[in-house]
């Protein structure tokens, strides 16, 4: 059963990279008495998923808690995560609120957890807010988000990423998370964010981007990485190869201002 869940984990492609370590926070949790599995599991975790900087950040704490050997550090430690992430969570919003409260409409793509919870907690003090998100192909990250913001009675317009350079001159600003930010100052995001960080430019519009301390990185190189390009067209034609990636680099000079914990 517990295998089931760390598997569930691992394959799950939609959720944003802060989610991801919360599961895997709760998944220790269950068993934080089994010291080996943890240590088994880690490598297994850092393997698949420590491109993500935020699981590799909290695979590393949570090893130098193992290193210890002290259950009751180990318990506290995993306990308090939870804590943690939500005082970030409020900090990054009182840093951002001021931008928003003059704004409108936004538009965005993907799925973050961050951008999530700021907008949940600026709709509870303007109740007119209005989204514009991008589908996300090729996994329609964008549909999962547009369903969960409507569910908390946020109004959501839902569009092809094709359509964002007619969206974005009808809004105020755009807001994103962040899957890491390079040591060079340089955002690694969604694919997709670099052609709305430009049409952001061209309609003269703010792009802010929201996220952890823990996305920063130590690396100043980004490798693109090619996954299956099966999930973009599952047809074998001669003459003709498809590309599919994840996740593209968006230069500083084109965000506006990055809001962190």
């Amino acid at each position: 059963m517990k295998s089931q869940q760390l598997n569930e984990i691992l394959s799950n492609s939609k959720l944003g990279s802060s989610e991801i370590v919360n599961l895997l926070n709760e998944y220790y949790l269950s068993i934080q008495n089994k010291n080996p599995e943890i240590i088994k599991t880690v490598n297994r975790v850092k393997i698949k998923l420590g491109h993500f900087e935020a699981v590799n950040n909290y695979l590393d704490e949570l090893n130098s808690f193992i290193k210890i050997k002290d259950k009751q550090h180990l318990l506290s430690f995993l306990k308090g995560h939870s804590i943690q992430e939500k005082k970030k969570i409020e900090i990054i919003f009182n840093k951002i609120y001021p931008r928003l409260k003059v704004l409108r409409s936004i538009i965005t793509l993907s799925r973050s957890g961050t951008v999530l919870e700021i907008l949940k907690m600026w709709h509870q003090k303007y109740r007119k807010i209005r989204v514009i998100i991008c589908e996300s192909r090729p996994m329609f990250e964008g549909r999962l988000f547009a369903e969960e913001l409507a569910a908390n009675g946020i109004k959501v317009e839902l569009i092809t990423d094709a359509m964002m350079g007619i969206y974005v001159n009808q809004v105020d600003a755009a807001v994103i998370g962040a899957d890491a930010v390079l040591k060079n100052g340089h955002l690694i995001n969604k694919v997709g964010s670099k052609a709305l960080a430009l049409f952001c430019k061209e309609y003269k519009k703010s792009i802010y981007v929201v996220t952890a301390k823990s996305k920063y990185s130590e690396k100043e190189i980004f490798t693109l990485k090619k996954q299956n390009p099966n999930e973009v067209w599952d047809k074998m034609i001669k003459n003709l190869s498809i590309n599919n990636v994840y996740f593209e680099e968006v230069e500083k000079k084109l965000i506006t201002q990055i809001f962190t914990d």
